[in-house]
């Protein structure tokens, strides 16, 4: 109950972590309508060599306006040979107890924890403390993101 309350303290509409609907994992940019998920957009190509998903291609689309815990954020969709593999979410560290706590009521307890995030793999979501922002991957991200967290 304390979980729900801090959540809908953040938020006008529920904040529900566990299914972030835009985010198509495994599509590619074009199968996400950044227009309607924005206010504005750009895409930024990126170098593969920088990301051990990508083999040919990494893009990052930069999404400005989208609408997370109840505020206009910042989400970068990063595509590996032009499929989603992640999503982060810019939040204010202020932020990052009560997202934790949402996480956890929707997710369970964290998998793996460090002082720098919160995994959980089930979910394939994380918060991340260092940089302030939640992680969201898919299936073909998430033995790279597991490792990390494993270490």
């Amino acid at each position: 109950m304390l979980v729900s309350l801090l959540a809908l303290s953040l938020s006008a509409t529920p904040f529900n972590p566990a299914s972030p609907t835009e985010f198509a994992f495994g599509g590619s940019p074009d199968a996400h309508d950044f227009a309607s998920i924005c206010s504005s957009h750009s895409e930024r190509v990126m170098d593969p060599a920088e990301n051990p998903l990508a083999r040919e291609s990494l893009t990052q689309v930069d999404c400005e306006g989208f609408d997370y815990f109840g505020q206009a954020r910042l989400a970068e969709f990063v595509f590996a040979d032009g499929a989603l593999t992640h999503v982060w979410v810019l939040v204010d560290a202020t932020e990052l107890e009560n997202l934790q706590a949402a996480f956890t009521g929707a997710f369970g307890d964290p998998d793996r924890e460090a002082p720098v995030f919160a995994a959980y793999f089930e979910a394939r979501a994380a918060v991340r403390r260092d940089i302030p922002e939640a992680l969201y991957y898919g299936e073909a991200a998430a033995p790279l993101f597991e490792a990390f967290f494993s270490q």
